[in-house]
């Protein structure tokens, strides 16, 4: 997991008296957090921003650069024949 905090981009506290479903507001500064948008985009355009929850309760983003590994997929082997009717199953004989 990244370990960047999203510049330009602020999580506040919830004001005093807020109702329970408030959690907080984000203040953002346009001109920092405008070019960091664009230079972290994904191949779709996207940026993954994790919101997470310090020590003391306060919350703050981070950049989720996380991609999946597409590469080590392991395919399944091939079923070869059907059982025939009067075939026994072997304990041996089960992959798992």
């Amino acid at each position: 997991m990244s370990k960047e905090f999203v510049d330009g981009l602020f999580v506040n506290n919830p004001r005093e008296n807020a109702p329970d479903f408030v959690k907080g507001s984000l203040s953002i500064q346009a001109d920092k957090f405008i070019p960091y948008l664009k230079s972290k985009a994904n191949a779709k355009g996207y940026v993954n921003i994790d919101m997470l929850e310090s020590k003391d309760g306060n919350l703050y983003p981070k950049l989720n650069e996380w991609k999946p590994n597409t590469g080590n997929l392991e395919k399944p082997e091939p079923i070869e024949r059907a059982m025939r009717e009067d075939e026994e199953i072997k304990i041996e004989n089960i992959p798992f």
